[in-house]
């Protein structure tokens, strides 16, 4: 059975968008590169460097061999949909900014009380500034 050369047409391009999806995901984050456990926030800790920006408070290690990151929002930031909102906020500038970190090392990123009064640029370029040093 011969497909058309219309549909054949068709076909080739709805591959050809597939493998392109598949190409940018390569360099999007997963969940092997979070730091989840308490026993690996307290090395990350012991190891690491502070930052501090005008919103987040973020702890560098360059020592690490993988590149992760972790996030804590404490319960003075406000209610869990606060708290949730901000952790969605900061996955999001990882994933758009993932490709500009330079990696490897590992951070964790703490959210100061001020910043729920701004915008998503102004956190983005904040946390960009950080992540550059």
């Amino acid at each position: 059975m011969d497909l058309d050369p219309e549909c054949l047409h068709q076909v080739e391009k709805k591959y050809s968008s597939e493998e392109d999806k598949k190409v940018g995901k390569l360099y999007l984050p997963n969940k092997s590169n979070r730091l989840k456990k308490r026993s690996e926030f307290l090395n990350l800790r012991n190891k690491c460097r502070t930052f501090h920006g005008k919103f987040v408070i973020v702890n560098i290690d360059k020592s690490s061999d993988l590149t992760k990151y972790g996030l804590t929002v404490s319960k003075k930031i406000g209610n869990a949909v606060k708290r949730n909102y901000l952790k969605r906020i900061f996955r999001s500038i990882i994933r758009n900014n993932w490709k500009n970190i330079k990696k490897p090392f590992s951070f964790e990123i703490i959210p100061k009380k001020k910043i729920l009064h701004h915008t998503f640029t102004e956190i983005e370029k904040d946390l960009k500034e950080i992540l550059n040093k």
